[in-house]
């Protein structure tokens, strides 16, 4: 399980380090980007992989189709149901926007990393 999320996150970070970076616009307020992240993990959480794929920035969306989302998604199954997002946060990393999702389940709690390229698409995931 756990080396099958270390595999996922390295995918997912050379996803992101392989986005291709749009022109400077300001950043979305910190509030933004961590309601953005909860939406995006709400999508997940409610099985819509197909509107979460519409999130994703063009080289994310080549590596991770619907069903790889589901699949990535899934191996939290572990952790039991689903029960709620308990928090968020945002921060800047390396001029992305991320948002820090944390859910509980009902043997446990995970956080959602989201990383927003600065167009706003979804350009990395991690389940940390």
């Amino acid at each position: 399980m756990v080396r099958k999320l270390v595999v996922l996150g390295v995918l997912l970070a050379s996803c992101s380090l392989l986005a291709a970076c749009g022109g400077s616009k300001p950043s979305p307020s910190t509030s933004d980007v961590a309601e953005k992240g909860k939406q995006f993990v709400s999508l997940l959480a409610q099985g819509k992989f197909e509107d979460a794929a519409s999130w994703l920035d063009p080289t994310m969306s080549a590596s991770m189709p619907p069903a790889k989302l589901q699949q990535a998604w899934n191996s939290l199954a572990p952790l039991g149901a689903f029960k709620s997002e308990t928090a968020a946060r945002s921060a800047q990393e390396q001029g992305y926007d991320v948002a820090y999702v944390t859910c509980a389940f009902e043997k446990g709690t995970a956080t959602v990393k989201v990383v927003f390229d600065q167009s706003g698409k979804v350009s990395g995931i991690w389940f940390v």
